[in-house]
């Protein structure tokens, strides 16, 4: 009886609860959304300033591939990429052996290529980064200028080589190792041969796509093998000091051009050399340790020092004007300049003006501000302006937008996933259609979306601080060059990022004084307006 009451109680104290409940019960939301249930989720548009920032010479000598050639940008003219790099040798205080004879020197230095097949035996590539079709002219000389590692300034710090570095090397060269006067990166697999025991000539190795020339044998056998014994072979330092490296060179104006990236982490240079050495372990077991055994033997030097890329613009007179004009930071600009390494970025102002570098904070944020905005999206749309940049393969695939003023990429970066030209496409849109359905239409905009960068502007977290977007080789390299700004009319420019530093490429976007429409046209008729909007999809609280 006990147990029924007790159970009773319970039931009839939850029927009470939940009558004095219901008449408390409110709509969902309906304290915290506007009044209008039609419109929880409102959109507007806001002004971005946007105006062109000149780049000087970049940091150069940290690139994890090396461009090699002469690019021609449709819309920037001609960029000429030259470098030069330390060779390391794999050993220290060798013995060459008696009687002895330099066979072969190779250099090899990989393509960055992509299985496309395998035909048989034979496996098919494409060269991942090659741009042009057409020969260049390129030259390898001795560089007899030291590349220390450390900051002549402190020594606790690395050492800083920028783009504009050649003329010191160029001073410093010295003697012509190679020359080839029609260079063009092939694509087809290098195979290499032997000799079988049957005295058939038959396959030994398949190399992936590269760069593979015989070098001097007379040259190496008097740069290495004579200092046997000597303490240029000592240690890797003694020898960084003694041979400095190469310098690769891109000779007088080609009429043709291409650009290829290098994988010089993975390059070498074999030498290989034939030579007696006494049998002193009587490895014949005859027990006669006096006499001679022929060996061949390879001697590997490595490109594993310091590099430096040379990059050298020769941009038209009309272009660096137009370039020039684009930087206005107080009115913004009808273009915006963007180009890879010591070319320009664009800096962008939310809301038509950001809290850093302006008098205020723009009205427009400060209501956003006021009301509690809840942003469920917000991104902006770049458009290229195909009046000065004509349609091609050569469109940059990717743009990166950061904070000008910190220099970090904004909380909607995720890093991680694919490193490819579709990582980090939520944030990061590659070039795309109006309409993605109607391949008949041309690629012509970017879409950058900042959503939590928005909200924490909003909700106090961080500055409305100025933005910049660039060309990104690879939006997944994460870091910053440094750029050396002396001649800068931005003189805060310090960095830009490293895949921004590393790009060739190049292109012009409408900026905020854009006049007029797009041609195209979205699917329901209606006209896209030429310069960037903030777009912004929110809900507005009430306090």
């Amino acid at each position: 009886m006990k147990k029924m009451l007790c159970n009773a109680a319970i039931v009839i104290a939850v029927v009470l609860g939940v009558v004095s409940c219901e008449n408390e019960l409110t709509p969902l939301g309906a304290n915290f959304l506007g009044d209008d249930p039609a419109n929880v989720i409102k959109e507007a548009e806001f002004d971005v300033k946007a105006y062109s920032v000149p780049v000087n010479t970049v940091q150069t000598n940290n690139f994890n591939s090396t461009p090699f050639g002469v690019y021609d940008d449709p819309a920037y003219g001609r960029t000429t990429y030259s470098f030069v790099a330390q060779i390391n040798p794999n050993f220290t205080s060798p013995s060459f052996g008696q009687n002895k004879v330099v066979e072969e020197v190779i250099l090899e230095v990989p393509y960055y290529s992509v299985l496309t097949g395998i035909n048989g035996e034979e496996r098919e590539y494409r060269i991942d980064s090659l741009y042009g079709i057409g020969p260049t002219h390129f030259q390898i000389y001795r560089n007899n200028y030291f590349l220390s590692g450390f900051d002549d300034q402190d020594i606790t710090q690395n050492a800083i080589y920028y783009s504009d570095f050649e003329s010191v090397i160029d001073m410093n060269r010295g003697d012509l190792i190679y020359e080839n006067t029609l260079f063009l990166p092939d694509n087809q697999e290098i195979d290499l041969f032997e000799t079988n025991d049957e005295g058939e000539l038959t396959v030994s190795e398949r190399l992936t796509p590269r760069l593979r020339i015989s070098l001097p044998v007379d040259y190496w056998e008097t740069v290495i093998v004579d200092q046997e014994g000597s303490a240029n072979l000592e240690s890797i330092s003694n020898f960084q000091n003694y041979f400095r490296g190469l310098y690769f060179k891109i000779a007088g104006a080609p009429s043709s051009s291409n650009l290829v990236h290098l994988d010089l982490n993975n390059a070498k240079i074999d030498i290989k050399i034939n030579s007696d050495f006494p049998d002193l372990s009587d490895f014949d077991d005859d027990g006669d340790t006096t006499e001679l055994n022929n060996i061949t033997s390879n001697f590997r030097l490595n490109f594993n020092g310091n590099k430096v890329v040379f990059v050298k613009n020769d941009f038209s007179a009309s272009v660096q004007s137009d370039m020039a004009d684009s930087n206005d930071p107080i009115n913004g600009a009808e273009n915006i300049y963007l180009k890879g390494g010591p070319g320009s970025i664009a800096v962008l102002e939310l809301f038509g003006q950001a809290t850093n570098g302006s008098n205020g904070e723009a009205p427009a944020l400060t209501e956003a501000i006021e009301n509690d905005w809840l942003i469920n999206d917000a991104y902006i749309e770049f458009y290229v302006n195909r009046s000065i940049v004509a349609a091609s393969a050569k469109d940059p695939e990717r743009i990166l937008i950061y904070d000008y003023d910190t220099k970090r990429l904004l909380s909607d970066y995720a890093i991680g996933g694919s490193n490819g030209l579709d990582s980090n496409l939520s944030h990061l849109g590659r070039l795309e259609r109006i309409d993605p359905d109607d391949t008949s239409t041309d690629r012509i905009k970017y879409r950058i979306r900042l959503t939590q960068h928005l909200s924490n502007i909003i909700q106090g977290n961080i500055e409305n601080n100025r933005l910049a977007i660039v060309v990104s080789q690879n939006v997944s390299i994460v870091g910053n060059n440094r750029v050396l700004n002396t001649v800068n009319p931005n003189p805060d420019l310090e960095s830009i990022p490293i895949s921004a530093a590393i790009s060739h490429e190049g292109t012009v976007l409408y900026g905020n004084l854009a006049q007029g429409n797009l041609v195209q046209q979205t699917v329901n008729g209606e006209a896209i307006p030429k310069k960037p909007m903030l777009k912004v999809f929110y809900s507005e609280t009430i306090n």
